[in-house]
């Protein structure tokens, strides 16, 4: 057995001694007992019974139970009686009759002493302590405590009610995981200051005792959705038992708290998810200790029916799923942020609150009631920065989102002369010819700025990059409102909508329908297009919409292999010269233009925040949405739009996207809205432009799933080929500076096209080599990273280099999409 860790005596002689406005605590210490003499004993069979099991104590005791006053025998007697083994064998003369006699006196000056029965006073503000918690004789500094805070107190309920509101701040106690152990005494919680549910339970119940309140600790092993265990108290109101949480008052008042629900689901037969009450007196019942299975000598009472009977306890509706959110800061601490949910379909927040931290319950969380097998995205704001997550809630009743935040980038400032040497050296770069280009060196001191402070190198590349005379033949594309890829043109049209915000413009390109057919009513249609998207500037903020024509007249006019550069083209027009933000570029289209966007999304979702696809489907072979794992992608579809079996591939698209997802709820924001009774032209989605403005793009995610679907994209968030094909698959994840990267040839595009798997198709199939590119958003340069390619691993000292900044800068047109390192794996 594992004994109790004691303590005779911990406390001087000047301990507090006035209790409720000035009774005097008699007597403050008692006489130093006598051993026992040759006299008749008073105590009953069963305390000799247990004076038989105290074994080299027994003198103690006995000395106890003959200086214990007349009035207070029953109590002595009943603790000896019902003690465990080690205490019997263990406590002093001393620190029972000290205990005894402050119980008793704080129970006689109490104002509810008449609200108290004996048998409670006895088994709830006599004992000495709960569990199995060191002795430590801390009553009678609990006294000197509580006992300021409950004046004016007329009820036990209400006394208890004042600690809990004012003991822990008063003490510096709070929650805490960093405790020395779960089953801390009141002394050891007070000293260091934190303790979890158990160690705030007996606190709280101890001083609650210590004024002659009535309360005992109570808690489950396991929860009935298996979430963890808890432990909370419960405390005699003057007619029945209610409830609280230790260092959690609550402002409705008792039998009021986080976990109400949790218990109301309680199984009063199942031992493990049971809820139990601590006992002093025997009851042939273990409490189960969660941190000491092996003792069974704490006693228990099955309180459960109280509360699964008598708790009201909204129900997670039908269809809906209860939503756990934990948000941990960059160390692994549970932070405190505000947290809003959003529907993706339409940008609306369904749900907006405030994350637990350190302080609260491990088992207490943040919880949403959304309805199932539907996509969201989780903001958090915390220190100054919101990130974005995506959730996709299951058919579970209970699902968790825990969100690990990554610590800002520590940087040093650069000097004027370093800026100064960047601007220069960086002009230079842009302006040599590509020959140059490829053998230019940065001198060693400007790469390491860019280790220093790549935030501000970065951004002093972008401006030297835009700046640079290279952009002619782009600008002539700006200022003729079009687009171009080779001998591909797409004109457009643009205006302004509100004020434009202090990051640039959002951006929106809208592609219009029609498709194969006359010039002139694919002409018409991009007319619509103008002025089909209501004006938000009040969700959206300042933006401008872009309405593009489609290169020819063909069907496929938005979805061939010259869309996509066509399309990255005109992206990066605006970035150069029109004040753009370029993390708020959106694409969606209509009809001829929805098939766009459900092949420019997939192909290139590192280019935009979000895509919508109003009327359109998937066309086989040109796109698949497993490429849509960290990109907001939606899509509305007409109920009675059977055409060219657009229905039937919008549900083959989402059996799709849910294939990829698998059991993950953290990836593929994907939503699918299919609006019954609506025909193809009838789609109800004119307020788009506000149903997406929340989205933002995230351009290094952790983990990337790259199915290629033509030969014509070479780059995908960091990852880069120089062979890109059809079925060609990179897999790869980035995590605490190890990158795993996975080639897997993929052989069924759709169900009714399969390949038979040869060693030609094989080597034709996989990916030879790939460029992993990487910069301080990924990793740190400080440290190795750990490479792992299709299982095998290498370790690697990396370092930052200028040079490449620029080069993938150029490539890309794109600040956000430049990185410092890139690494080739074969």
């Amino acid at each position: 057995m594992k004994p109790p860790r004691t303590k005779s005596s911990i406390l001087p002689a000047a301990a507090a001694a006035l209790l409720f406005g000035g009774a005097a605590i008699a007597p403050a210490h008692p006489a130093a007992p006598k051993r026992a003499a040759a006299q008749a004993s008073w105590w009953s069979p069963a305390v000799t019974q247990a004076l038989a099991h105290a074994g080299k104590n027994k003198t103690e005791l006995v000395a106890a139970l003959n200086q214990t006053p007349a009035a207070q025998r029953e109590g002595m007697q009943f603790l000896i009686t019902n003690m465990p083994q080690t205490d019997l064998q263990t406590l002093s003369a001393k620190f029972l009759l000290e205990n005894v006699a402050l119980a008793y006196h704080a129970w006689n000056v109490s104002p509810w002493k008449a609200q108290i029965p004996k048998q409670v006073f006895l088994n709830d503000v006599l004992p000495y302590a709960s569990l199995n918690e060191a002795r430590d004789g801390s009553r009678k500094r609990l006294v000197g405590l509580s006992a300021p805070l409950v004046v004016g107190a007329k009820t036990p309920g209400d006394a208890a009610q004042m600690i809990n509101q004012k003991l822990f701040p008063l003490v510096k106690v709070k929650y805490s995981t960093e405790r020395n152990r779960p089953d801390q005494a009141p002394t050891e919680t007070m000293a260091s200051g934190k303790a979890t549910c158990s160690g705030l339970s007996i606190l709280l119940v101890d001083a609650c005792r210590a004024v002659g309140v009535p309360a005992r600790v109570v808690g489950t092993p396991l929860w009935a959705n298996n979430r963890g265990n808890h432990t909370w108290v419960e405390v005699w109101d003057g007619a029945k038992w209610r409830f609280t949480g230790a260092a959690e008052p609550d402002e409705k008042g008792l039998d009021h708290g986080w976990f109400v629900g949790d218990a109301a689901q309680a199984t009063a037969t199942s031992p493990e998810h049971a809820i139990y009450a601590s006992s002093f007196q025997k009851t042939g019942l273990p409490f189960p200790l969660v941190w000491g299975r092996e003792i069974k000598w704490v006693q228990a009472v099955n309180v459960t029916s109280r509360y699964a009977a008598a708790i009201p306890v909204a129900p997670v509706a039908a269809g809906k799923t209860r939503v756990i959110v934990s948000v941990l800061d960059p160390k692994g601490r549970r932070a405190v942020a505000d947290v809003t949910m959003r529907d993706i379909t339409n940008g609306a927040a369904v749900w907006t609150g405030k994350s637990l931290g350190e302080t609260a319950d491990r088992n207490n969380y943040l919880t949403f009631d959304v309805p199932r097998k539907h996509s969201y995205e989780i903001a958090v704001a915390y220190a100054g920065k919101t990130t974005y997550h995506p959730f996709v809630t299951g058919d579970e009743p209970e699902e968790k989102s825990e969100i690990r935040l990554e610590a800002t980038l520590a940087v040093k400032p650069l000097s004027a002369a370093v800026t100064a040497q960047l601007k220069t050296a960086l002009a230079d770069y842009f302006t040599a010819p590509a020959d140059k280009q490829a053998a230019w060196k940065f001198p060693k001191a400007l790469d390491s700025a860019l280790k220093d402070n790549e935030p501000t190198v970065r951004a002093l590349t972008w401006s030297a990059y835009k700046a640079a005379p290279i952009h002619a033949t782009m600008k002539h594309d700006y200022d003729a409102n079009q687009a171009t890829f080779g001998e591909y043109l797409s004109p457009y049209t643009v205006r302004a909508v509100g004020t434009k915000p202090a990051n640039g413009w959002g951006l929106y390109i809208a592609m219009h329908g029609g498709g194969s057919g006359p010039k002139e009513m694919n002409d018409s249609q991009w007319e619509i297009m103008k002025t089909h998207y209501k004006d938000h500037p009040e969700a959206a903020g300042g933006y401008l919409l872009l309405a593009l024509r489609a290169p020819n007249d063909t069907w496929n006019g938005f979805y061939d292999n010259y869309v996509y550069p066509l399309i990255a083209n005109l992206r990066q027009q605006f970035l150069l010269f029109g004040d753009v933000d370029p993390n708020k570029v959106y694409a969606m289209g209509y009809s001829h233009g929805g098939y766009g966007a459900y092949a420019i999304g997939p192909k290139e979702p590192d280019l935009f925040a979000a895509i919508h696809a109003s009327a359109g489907a998937v066309t086989d072979g040109e796109a698949v949405p497993q490429t849509l794992r960290n990109t907001v992608f939606t899509v509305m579809a007409a109920g009675l739009d059977n055409a060219y079996n657009r229905l039937d591939r919008t549900h083959k698209f989402i059996d799709d996207v849910n294939a990829a997802r698998g059991n993950e709820h953290d990836a593929f924001p994907v939503g699918v809205q299919i609006m019954e009774g609506v025909e193809h032209s009838g789609l109800p989605d004119r307020d788009k432009i506000a149903d997406m403005a929340y989205a933002v793009r995230n351009t290094t995610p952790r983990k990337l799933t790259w199915l290629m679907t033509d030969d014509v994209i070479h780059d995908f968030f960091w990852l880069r080929t120089s062979d890109p094909g059809k079925t060609k698959e990179i897999d790869a994840t980035c995590k605490d500076n190890q990158v795993i990267v996975t080639t897997t040839p993929i052989f069924t595009l759709t169900a009714a096209n399969t390949k038979v798997m040869t060693p030609e198709t094989l080597a034709a199939e996989t990916v030879k080599s790939a460029t992993v590119l990487l910069d301080s958003r990924l990793v740190s340069f400080d440290k190795p990273i750990t490479f792992v390619v299709n299982g095998k691993k290498s370790v690697k000292k990396i370092a930052p280099s200028l040079k490449t900044l620029c080069a993938t800068m150029a490539r890309r047109g794109d600040q956000d999409l430049a990185f410092a390192a890139e690494v080739v794996v074969k």
